[in-house]
């Protein structure tokens, strides 16, 4: 594989609480008998840091976290996974979700907490990480936002995850200005080939439409892939956009082409939702392939 340098992630973590039913209440009062539950850290810079390690790169994970026992959760869940951290602490507490999930995939998110929306971040210890960076995974997340001016001071390829973006809210334009790749769901686009060509139009180079379980498209100014999803057993969905976005990442980078690359993607997508973490610590590249039928 091409050396791929120091890589870094800008926001979001959180402590989450899982909750798993078989299916979710639907608009009326409900006594459900069988559930179970889990907690783990969460939030997709969380996500995609986990993948990046499984996949043998060593991030570092920016992030603002409260001095609570929730922080101290995330920072021992993350040092676990051999991720390096780079915490601006709050006064606020950290952020704290609760997701119901269903045996589809299917999901209530509540957000318990949800940190300060100003945090304050110091930047003269980021800035020269940012600098440094020969990959840069955006999210969206107020610590990100309070840094976005300093991604002027990189030369780094930036791959931001809009995740359920409509298309026009305004809100996401300044991480959009950002990102020389852009992936989003296609949950609330009405008119999703419109979005994309106006991402296009822009700095974004490739732009990833992730589609559930109908899979994703890939598409640049030449090509238009289609990345069927791979059969896969729900355990959580959580983090399966987190691994398309970095295996996918991960693929190009070593060499291949758009329609392998994504089927690697999909494979670590499938590995993602089989497993109650974000992404599973013990899988390898080599399992990665081998499911993507590469080996």
């Amino acid at each position: 594989m091409t050396d791929i340098g120091p890589v870094l992630v800008l926001g979001a973590a959180s402590w989450n609480r899982m909750i798993y039913v078989a299916d979710l209440p639907q608009g009326t009062s409900a006594t459900v008998f069988e559930a179970h539950e889990t907690e783990s850290a969460g939030s997709t810079g969380v996500g995609k840091s986990m993948a990046l390690a499984a996949l043998g790169c060593k991030p570092t994970l920016h992030c603002a976290l409260g001095q609570d026992q929730h922080a101290a959760l995330v920072r021992s869940a993350c040092e676990a996974s051999k991720i390096t951290m780079m915490v601006d602490e709050q006064d606020a507490p950290t952020p704290h979700h609760l997701n119901i999930m269903d045996k589809n995939g299917g999901r209530y998110s509540l957000f318990l907490s949800n940190g300060p929306a100003d945090p304050l971040i110091d930047e003269s210890r980021i800035a020269p990480e940012i600098e440094a960076a020969q990959t840069i995974f955006l999210s969206l997340s107020a610590s990100s936002r309070k840094i976005l001016h300093l991604l002027k001071l990189t030369k780094a390829e930036i791959l931001l995850d809009l995740h359920d973006y409509d298309g026009v809210n305004p809100w996401y334009d300044d991480f959009i200005a950002q990102a020389d790749v852009v992936q989003l769901s296609d949950v609330a686009l009405r008119e999703p080939d419109l979005v994309i060509g106006s991402l296009l139009s822009g700095r974004a180079h490739q732009v990833v439409l992730t589609k559930a379980e109908k899979g994703a498209e890939i598409v640049t100014a030449r090509e238009r892939i289609a990345v069927p999803a791979l059969p896969a057993k729900m355990m959580d969905s959580n983090g399966a956009g987190d691994a398309f976005s970095v295996a996918l990442w991960y693929a190009q980078r070593s060499g291949r082409d758009l329609a392998p690359a994504g089927r690697f993607a999909a494979a670590a997508a499938a590995f993602a939702i089989e497993s109650p973490m974000l992404f599973p610590a013990d899988i390898t590249v080599a399992q990665i392939e081998e499911r993507a039928g590469l080996r």
